[in-house]
């Protein structure tokens, strides 16, 4: 037998054993998974529990789906620098575990389901395309769904498989790779974006419907990001007004059944999915594609607004820093400076944009009082995740670049404001001068290292 697969009764008894609070049991059945995972045939007796619904126990079910992603993670990659612990996978098991792994996603719980995404991301990242040629076309397929749960879980699916085309160096074999996928998923992506947007209208007043289907929109547009990252395919470009126009949509939708006036930290479904967009405004216009250019002044206006109307809480903060950068990165270009060059403009910009997200707020306070090393790193040298404040900084140098004089003048004008502020009462208003110094900053650094 020490040889042989677990059945599933045995594995069900294991399983079982590993949410034991009993240490020792666990420790144990531990041990029992480790020596059955190097067996052949226990990757797909682990599927067909993760599959079955007669399994009374959900966590049961759960607990065969992480086991199964963690032997796929360890085991899948034969040419691992880590080695796979010993586990081997038969092609014959491979096929099967190829064959029925997208059917099985779309018809498990939830929760299940997402374990179920995270594995097929970690094959494809071995075998797609060349040896699963079959994967895109099912996950196409399943766009028609008529479950919208089904249709964004896929969604996450491709969107995890695809972020890869984001970092990679250019080589034949990637644009190899994002040609595969361009000829199948193009069109239908573009299809699937307007038919959710109708449906997204269609369901304005049932919170139920509408949650997937935002989801799916923003998830969408971050595969539009991965696939237009390296350069403009040419479907894009030639449906750039179809998808401007969808774009074009949500940086103004709102819904109060997507949004929680309450939340101070969380951003919404529409928080995410506008940002997503924006951060593809962001690609094109950081790429100067001619196609684009003539979208620029209505999404230079739509973007403008969205950003003045964004409240001061770190729910907004990704959507706040991604319009900032987005119009950092028109304005510091020559070629956009009609857009920006009237004073009453960069007054606006200074007044309205910068000066508000330069402000400290009560959560900067109390990350200061946390952890004041960290913050005050994060505030002058920047992080992975930039903050407003940094942010608002780097569109006053490049404003600078292309109105040095006026916007010089006008950041003076506030400073010496603030600190006035600050001296007629120093205890109450001492944010004011903590922001007439970044505003200073802003304007006398016109390089970094």
């Amino acid at each position: 037998m020490a040889n042989q697969p677990l059945t599933m009764d045995q594995l069900q008894t294991v399983l079982s054993q590993t949410l034991s609070h009993d240490s020792a049991i666990r420790r144990a059945a531990e041990n029992n998974l480790s020596a059955a995972q190097k067996i052949s045939g226990h990757p797909l007796t682990v599927l067909r529990l993760v599959a079955s619904s007669d399994v009374a126990n959900g966590a049961i079910r759960q607990a065969a789906a992480v086991h199964f992603k963690n032997i796929v993670k360890k085991g899948w990659d034969t040419n691992a620098e880590d080695g796979n612990e010993g586990i081997e996978i038969s092609e014959h098991d491979r096929k099967l575990i190829q064959s029925h792994l997208v059917e099985l996603m779309c018809t498990v719980p939830h929760q299940i389901q997402a374990q179920c995404s995270e594995a097929i991301s970690l094959i494809a990242a071995v075998d797609f395309p060349s040896k699963w040629d079959n994967l895109l076309p099912e996950l196409v397929q399943k766009f028609s769904s008529p479950d919208p749960n089904i249709v964004s879980g896929v969604l996450l699916t491709a969107n995890s498989i695809f972020k890869r085309f984001r970092y990679q160096q250019r080589s034949d074999s990637l644009y190899s790779d994002i040609l595969y996928v361009l000829e199948r998923l193009q069109a239908p992506l573009l299809t699937l974006f307007k038919s959710t947007g109708l449906a997204v209208e269609g369901y304005a007043n049932d919170a139920t419907q509408l949650r997937p289907r935002v989801t799916a929109l923003r998830t969408m547009c971050r595969i539009f990001y991965s696939l237009n990252y390296q350069d403009l395919p040419e479907y894009f470009e030639d449906h750039m007004s179809e998808w401007m126009d969808e774009f074009s949509k949500y940086l103004t939708y709102t819904n109060p059944l997507l949004t929680d006036a309450d939340e101070e930290e969380e951003p919404s479904l529409i928080d995410g999915l506008q940002a997503a967009i924006v951060e593809n405004l962001h690609l094109y216009a950081s790429k100067d594609e001619e196609a684009f250019i003539p979208f620029l002044p209505t999404f230079t206006s739509l973007v403008w607004n969205l950003v003045l109307g964004i409240s001061s809480y770190s729910k907004h903060d990704i959507l706040a820093t991604t319009c900032i950068k987005f119009l950092s990165s028109l304005i510091e270009k020559l070629m956009h400076k009609k857009l920006f060059q009237e004073e009453g403009t960069l007054r606006q910009i200074v007044s309205k944009i910068v000066i508000p997200n330069l402000m400290i707020r009560e959560i900067d306070v109390e990350q200061f009082e946390d952890d004041p090393q960290e913050f005050i790193i994060g505030d002058i040298e920047g992080n992975d995740t930039e903050s407003r404040r940094k942010c608002s900084q780097n569109l006053l140098r490049a404003m600078c670049r292309q109105f040095d004089t006026e916007t010089t003048a006008i950041c003076s004008e506030h400073i010496t404001s603030m600190l006035s502020e600050f001296t007629a009462a120093p205890t109450s208003k001492w944010a004011a001068k903590d922001a007439a110094i970044h505003l200073f900053l802003g304007i006398s650094i016109k390089l970094e290292s």
